[in-house]
C-alpha cells in the first residue's frame, strides 16, 4: 500500500502535468504543493517546457529560486494561465477555507487571476461542511482591530488574535504588514452569505473563505487519487 506521502507526491505529479508549455502559472504553498512544485522543475529540466510562474509565499518562492523555476513579480501580473494550491478544508462543492499559513490574501489575489484553479491536498482536508475542523483566517488593518473583532463577533464567532510561534514575540504580522486573526464560528450553513458579510466590514482586508473559486480538488487518500 502506498504511504499518505507517495499519495500526495502523486497528486502533486498530477496537477504538475496539468501545466502546459508557454503558461503562466500559480503556485502555492503546502506539503502536497511541493511536490508539485519539485515535479515541475523536473518538467522544466527533462521536458524542456517554459513556464513562467508567480509563488503565494516565501517558502514556495524559495524552492522555486532552488530548484530552477523562473519567478514574476505578482503586482506585475494581472492574468495567470493555472494556478495550483492547497486548501485547509474542502466542502463537496468546492469551497475552501484557506490561511493558517496567514497569506490567505495573497493567495486570493493569485486565484482570482486563474483561467484555471486547481486545490491539491490530503483527504483530511475534505469535510462535510467548512468550520468542522478550523476558523475562519481574517486579515485586518491594524488599526482597525478593534472594529472588525467587534463586527465579526457579531456575526456569532470567537475572535483570537494570532499569535506569533513560540520564541517569537507579539502577534502574527502577514507579509502585507497586517495583524491575522481566527474567527471561529462552528459549521457553516451558508459559506457564501458569511464571506459577503465579512466583506462588508471596514477594515478587514481579507478572509479564508474561498467560495466558488476552485475548479478542481485532487485528494491523496489511502484509497489513491480523488478528484472532484
Amino acid at each position: 500500500m502506498n504511504t499518505m506521502n507517495e499519495l500526495k507526491q502523486a497528486a502533486g505529479v498530477r496537477a504538475a502535468n496539468m501545466i502546459q508549455d508557454g503558461m503562466t502559472v500559480g503556485l502555492g504553498t503546502g506539503s502536497t504543493a511541493t511536490y508539485m512544485v519539485d515535479h515541475l522543475a523536473k518538467r522544466i529540466r527533462e521536458e524542456g517546457i517554459k513556464v513562467k510562474a508567480v509563488s503565494t509565499s516565501w517558502s514556495t518562492t524559495l524552492q522555486c529560486r532552488e530548484c530552477g523555476i523562473p519567478l514574476m513579480e505578482m503586482g506585475e501580473v494581472s492574468h495567470l494561465d493555472i494556478v495550483i494550491d492547497g486548501a485547509d478544508e474542502i466542502d463537496p462543492s468546492r469551497n475552501l477555507i484557506k490561511g493558517r499559513g496567514a497569506a490567505h490574501l495573497l493567495e486570493k489575489i493569485v486565484a482570482s487571476m486563474a483561467d484555471t484553479y486547481i486545490i491539491i491536498a490530503d483527504s483530511s482536508k475534505k469535510v462535510n461542511q467548512l468550520g468542522e475542523k478550523f476558523a475562519v483566517p481574517l486579515e485586518i488593518l491594524p488599526n482597525a482591530i478593534a472594529l472588525v473583532s467587534a463586527r465579526v463577533k457579531a456575526l456569532g464567532a470567537t475572535v483570537t488574535v494570532r499569535m506569533g510561534a513560540p520564541g517569537k514575540d507579539g502577534p502574527v504580522i502577514s507579509d502585507s504588514g497586517n495583524l491575522i486573526a481566527d474567527a471561529s464560528f462552528g459549521l457553516i450553513k451558508d459559506p457564501a452569505q458569511l464571506a459577503r458579510d465579512l466583506e462588508h466590514i471596514p477594515g478587514l482586508v481579507g478572509h479564508g473563505l474561498f467560495i466558488g473559486m476552485a475548479d478542481k480538488v485532487i485528494l491523496a487518500s489511502e484509497n489513491g487519487l480523488e478528484e472532484f
